[in-house]
């Protein structure tokens, strides 16, 4: 298997999508509902076959945490400026799912329905939602820029990864409590009858990162070139 053919191409298909997401977005400030949704919609499964990708990237270069070296030098502040105009780093570790138990009682909890005839019922005026509705897409827009710069260097998430991964082997170590990047079962944003080219692209990094994680590659030493 060509895994530099195979990572490029699931990265420049990444690249397109995010592109064209960041054309609907504008100025991120405010979206219509709908926009707003059909952007998540493919924003989510695109992380996640991101965060797979830098998986693959990771394991097939064997690349390895830096051990830092701290130096007795005066620390001097940064001048930072506004923070909203700062890109957010992205999040390398999927959602882990919720297994509380749910409650078997949809919609209101049954109670006693008293009424009395001197009662003066106040009717609150239905909310109705419209799709073209102006909501926030703030974080929204967090995310995407996120991303959109994770994918200008992926050697750069796979070395983040590595450090992250090196510390939490120090804490499984001392408390026996691991967290993988990926979670278990189907990752986040996986649809079954999804027909975007993104749930397309996600099955194909899945695919990728489980099979170089139980059937790691020897790269002879080559590096990726993006």
């Amino acid at each position: 298997m060509d895994w530099t053919l195979g990572i490029d191409r699931q990265r420049d298909a990444l690249l397109r999508m995010v592109a064209a997401l960041l054309v609907m977005a504008g100025d991120g400030g405010v979206l219509p509902r709908h926009v707003r949704t059909e952007i998540w919609r493919v924003l989510r499964p695109a992380e996640a076959a991101f965060r797979r990708l830098v998986v693959v990237v990771k394991v097939v270069f064997k690349i390895e945490a830096r051990v830092r070296v701290s130096r007795a030098v005066p620390v001097i502040p940064r001048v930072s400026g506004d923070a909203a105009a700062r890109i957010p780093a992205f999040a390398l570790f999927d959602v882990r799912k919720s297994f509380k138990a749910r409650s078997s009682v949809k919609g209101r909890k049954p109670v006693p329905r008293i009424r009395f005839f001197d009662e003066v019922q106040v009717f609150e005026p239905v909310v109705v939602i419209s799709p073209d509705d102006a909501v926030c897409a703030a974080h929204l827009m967090r995310r995407l820029k996120a991303l959109s710069a994770a994918l200008g260097d992926v050697p750069k998430q796979a070395r983040r990864l590595a450090r992250w991964e090196a510390k939490r082997q120090a804490v499984r170590a001392e408390t026996g409590r691991y967290i993988a990047p990926m979670r278990p079962g189907k990752p986040p944003g996986h649809r079954d009858r999804g027909r975007h080219p993104v749930d397309f692209v996600l099955k194909e990094c899945h695919e990728m990162a489980l099979y170089a994680l139980h059937d790691p590659p020897d790269m002879g030493g080559k590096s990726i070139s993006t």
